[in-house]
Formats: structure tokens, C-alpha cells, sequence
């Protein structure tokens, strides 16, 4: 199994077609979203895209995804959504998901690179296995807010799936 995880943001006159938007330019708009937990299955691979091409005769379709979003109208402010990830040496993983605003992109980034650290180390110390920083997997959606609220977002995505 691939995961594709894909980092992005949107804009929109509300919060929620600024979340709709991200979407969109993930590639994923036009599915209903399934929030999955943490677990990377045993076996699986995770692999960083700019975009997802989905296909078009699945509109409406589950979308399998552990996601990471925040969204914002306060002018001035940046956002950012990340997801890390760990792989196991039982072939498994994990991800874990933060999000943050603050006043500096610099600040933001800095603050959710920790937040993905000290939780993966947690998620590998709960399963016995020592916490190695070289092979952890970060990706992350960051923003400013300017005039329109704005989302950024980032999403692990598993398989989609007919009802």
C-alpha cells in the first residue's frame, strides 16, 4: 500500500470554502473524507506529493485519510498543519498531526516541527522502540492570512472507496 501525502492551502470568503479549496488543490475536493486515527499499516509505504489525481468516476466516494487542517480569518496571522510519521521495525508505523498560528512563519514551523518530534518520540517510546530524528517524515502546510480566511492543510491519504 502507498500513502500519498500531500501538503497544501486555500482561501475562500468563509473558513469552510477556504478548507474546501485546500481540498481542491490537494486534488481531493470531491470526496467524502474519512478520518482515520494514526496507524501506518504494516507494509506500507508513505510517499510526499504536490498533488493527488484522483479519479472523477469516484466522486462521492470514502476517502481514507488522517488529516491535519486549521482555518483562520484573522487577518495577519500564519497558519500551519503538519503531519509526521514514523515507520516501525515491525514494517508499521505511525503518523501524528499538529497545527498552529502565531505572528511568524519562522515561529509557526519551528513550533510544529517540536510538537511532531516530541509526539512521534512518545508514539515510539508507548510501542518499545527507540526514537531515531533521522527517520522521522514531516510534511507541512503553511500560510499567512491575509484579506480572505484561509486553511492550510495537510492529509495522509489511504485508498478511496465506493458506498
Amino acid at each position: 500500500m502507498k500513502i500519498r501525502v500531500v501538503s497544501t492551502t486555500g482561501t475562500g470568503k468563509t473558513a469552510l470554502s477556504a478548507f474546501d479549496s485546500a481540498l481542491k488543490n490537494a486534488g481531493v475536493y470531491n470526496f467524502n473524507l474519512i478520518i482515520l486515527s494514526s496507524v501506518i499499516p504494516l507494509g506500507a509505504s508513505v510517499i510526499r506529493q504536490k498533488f493527488v489525481e484522483m479519479d472523477l468516476s469516484q466522486i462521492g466516494d470514502r476517502l481514507y485519510v488522517v488529516k491535519a487542517d486549521i482555518r483562520s480569518d484573522h487577518s495577519g496571522k500564519v497558519i500551519a498543519a503538519a503531519l509526521g510519521w514514523y515507520h516501525l521495525k515491525n514494517g508499521g508505523g505511525v503518523f501524528v498531526e499538529h497545527e498552529a498560528e502565531g505572528f511568524t512563519k519562522r515561529g509557526v514551523e519551528s513550533e510544529i516541527r517540536f510538537k511532531i518530534e516530541s509526539s512521534l518520540q512518545d508514539l515510539c517510546e508507548f510501542r518499545g522502540e527507540k526514537f531515531n530524528k533521522k527517520k522521522m517524515g514531516l510534511s507541512m502546510a503553511t500560510c499567512k492570512v491575509s484579506k480572505k480566511p484561509s486553511c492550510a492543510l495537510t492529509l495522509a491519504i489511504y485508498t478511496a472507496e465506493p458506498w
